[in-house]
C-alpha cells in the first residue's frame, strides 16, 4: 500500500466521550491500555459493534495497539472493518501486542505475516511469588525482607492528599529523570488521568514516599493490568519486590485470579510465518540489534523473578505489509529515539 500524506487523518466515527472511551477500555482492554489512553492515540470504531481499535498514523500506516478492543465474538468484525477503513484510504496496517488467538486469525483470513516477539506475564495473586520454591522465591523473600527491615511500608492512595499527590508525582519524576540512554516506550506517563478503574499503591520510609506502583482495571478478565513500578533513587533495597507482593497480597483478599504483566520484550524472536527464510534471518538479526540498543531485557529480568506464567505476543503485518516503511513506522509508534515525555 502507497503512503497517506496526512497524518491527521481521522476515522469517521468515534467514542463520544473521553469517559466513554476510558469505560470501554477497562471494560474490554489488556496490555494495550496505557498506548490507547495516551493523548497522541487515534481511536477507530464502528457503530454496528461496541467497542474500538486504537491507533497512530506513522509513515503512512496505522499502527495498532493490541487486540481490537471488543468481546471476543467481536474482535474479528471490528478488525475486518478496520482493514477496509484502512485499505479505502491507502494506508496500510501493523498490529503490536496481539494475543496468540488473533495473531492465528490473521495469518488465516488476512494473509498476514505473523512474528512472535514478545510475551505476556500472568500472576494469579492466590499465589504468593514469595511462598514459592526455588532460587528466584528466595530472592523475592530476601529483597521483601530487607525492605521491611529498612522500615519500607506500602499504603493505597485512596483520600486525594494534594501534599501527598505531590510526593508520589515526584517519584515518577524522579524515576523518568534516571531513565538514560535510547528509550523504546509505548505511551507517556499520566498518573491520576482517567481515575476510573485505577488503583495506585505507593511505599513509604517514615513520612517520605520512596515508591509507586498503578493497577489499572482489566474487567473482561476480572482483574488487573500492573505495568509500572517505579522507585526513587535513595529507595531501600527491596522496595519495588515488597510493592508488587503487598499489592499482590491485597488483590488476593479480593479474591483477584489475574494479574497481567505486559507486553515483554522475549530474548529473541520466536515463530516467525508469511515471510521466507531470508527475510526471517533479516527480521531476527534487526531485532537482535534492538536489544542490545535498548536493552529490551530489563523488563523480563526484573518480573521473571515472580514466576508468573508466561503467554506469547505477537506482531502482526496483514496482507503481507512487511517492509521498510511498515517497520519505521513501528518504531515512530514506539517513540523509538523521541524523549521520554
Amino acid at each position: 500500500m502507497g503512503q497517506h500524506p496526512s497524518s491527521q487523518l481521522e476515522a469517521p466515527i468515534q467514542v463520544s466521550s473521553r469517559e466513554e472511551l476510558v469505560r470501554l477500555v477497562r471494560k474490554w482492554g489488556d496490555v494495550n491500555t496505557d498506548g490507547i489512553l495516551d493523548q497522541p492515540t487515534k481511536i477507530y470504531t464502528d457503530p454496528k459493534i461496541e467497542g474500538l481499535i486504537g491507533y497512530r498514523i506513522e509513515s503512512g500506516h496505522a499502527v495498532v495497539f493490541g487486540d481490537p478492543v471488543a468481546a471476543p465474538n467481536d474482535k474479528l468484525l471490528l478488525a475486518e472493518s478496520f482493514q477496509d477503513y484502512c485499505e479505502q484510504h491507502n494506508l496500510g496496517v501493523v498490529y503490536t501486542m496481539v494475543t496468540e488467538e488473533f495473531a492465528n486469525w490473521s495469518a488465516a483470513n488476512q494473509s498476514g505475516v505473523v512474528v512472535e516477539f514478545g510475551e505476556r506475564f500472568i500472576l494469579d495473586p492466590q499465589v504468593d511469588p514469595s511462598e514459592l520454591t526455588g532460587p528466584k522465591a528466595v530472592l523475592v523473600r530476601k529483597k521483601v525482607k530487607h525492605a521491611l527491615k529498612d522500615g519500607v511500608t506500602i499504603h493505597e492512595y485512596t483520600n486525594h492528599d494534594p501534599q501527598l499527590k505531590g510526593q508520589i508525582e515526584e517519584v515518577a519524576d524522579n524515576w523518568l529523570k534516571r531513565r538514560k540512554g535510547p528509550q523504546v516506550y509505548l505511551s507517556h506517563l499520566h498518573l491520576f488521568d482517567d481515575p476510573y478503574g485505577k488503583r495506585w499503591f505507593y511505599a513509604t520510609v517514615g513520612d517520605k514516599v520512596v515508591g509507586l506502583l498503578i493497577l489499572n482495571q482489566l474487567q473482561a478478565q476480572q482483574g488487573w493490568l500492573l505495568n509500572n513500578v517505579m522507585i526513587k533513587t535513595d529507595s531501600p533495597p527491596g522496595t519495588s519486590e515488597l510493592l508488587v507482593i503487598t499489592t499482590l497480597r491485597i488483590l488476593n483478599n479480593e479474591h483477584c485470579h489475574y494479574t497481567l504483566i505486559g507486553p515483554v520484550p522475549a530474548k529473541q524472536l520466536g515463530k516467525i510465518t508469511g515471510i521466507g527464510t531470508l527475510s526471517s534471518t533479516i527480521t531476527r538479526f534487526m531485532y537482535k540489534c534492538a536489544k542490545n540498543v535498548f536493552h529490551l531485557d530489563r523488563h523480563a529480568m526484573f518480573w521473571e523473578k515472580f514466576q508468573p506464567k508466561v503467554e506469547r505476543s505477537y506482531l502482526l503485518f496483514p496482507k503481507n505489509n512487511l517492509g521498510i516503511s511498515s517497520i519505521i513506522a513501528l518504531l515512530r509508534a514506539f517513540n523509538v529515539g523521541s524523549p521520554k515525555e
